[in-house]
């Protein structure tokens, strides 16, 4: 039987791409899927005529995770949800 151990999720639109959501199963975090992930999904962007990459994510997920990948912080909400905070990330994809 086959399980789900990691998955992502985005689109590509206009010359962007859009990481809506990147998930690794508890058990094999800090194996490298989640980098293997976005290399694979920001090549393909790039494939497909994309310049920049966007993202969001929380202060209880994983900022720092995508700050080594490369992404820069473009923006932060306080209070979302309260006691947290929701940042707005980007990166420029190299062609």
């Amino acid at each position: 039987m086959r399980q789900l151990i990691a998955g992502i999720r985005a689109y590509t639109w206009g010359g962007c791409l859009d990481i809506r959501s990147l998930w690794v199963r508890e058990d094999f975090r800090g194996e490298g899927l989640g980098s293997k992930l976005m290399r694979a999904v920001e090549q393909e962007a790039i494939r497909r005529g994309c310049h920049i990459a966007t993202l969001e994510t929380h202060s209880f997920q994983a900022p720092g995770f995508y700050e080594k990948l490369g992404y820069e912080e473009i923006g932060v909400l306080d209070g979302y949800p309260i006691g947290h905070k929701k940042h707005y990330l980007k990166k420029v994809l190299s062609t």
